[in-house]
């Protein structure tokens, strides 16, 4: 396998230092921890959406006329049946501390707030 190689310049020194701590903690190279870093923050912001979207047309493609059918009335009958473990209800919020106007967010703004 091949490596490549990038230099990182940090304009914050504390970035750097809280690196090197949270490899020395994991007892890994900080070139190592930084690649995994870098590697979930990259799915997180879906940069291979390319490649998913590949992936997900090639799993319908092999769904048959009869699992579409079956699959359609297993997901009917689910939506019915069971709870939605993660629900929902807006609330009103405070701006206690100003980030909501930092950010852009208007004091008194509802938000999503999962059920208890």
């Amino acid at each position: 396998m091949s490596k490549s190689a990038l230099i990182l310049d940090f304009r914050n020194d504390e970035t750097l230092r809280g690196l090197e701590r949270a490899a020395e903690a994991l007892g890994v190279s900080k070139n190592e921890f930084a690649e995994t870093v870098i590697e979930r923050a990259l799915a997180t912001i879906d940069i291979d959406f390319e490649g998913r979207l590949v992936r997900t047309l090639e799993r319908l493609k092999s769904y048959e006329a009869s699992d579409l059918e079956r699959d359609i009335w297993d997901f009917a009958r689910s939506e019915v049946e069971y709870q939605d473990p993660l629900q929902a209800r807006y609330v009103e919020t405070k701006d206690t501390y100003g980030i909501g106007a930092r950010t852009g967010v208007p004091s008194g703004t509802a938000c999503p707030r999962l059920s208890d």
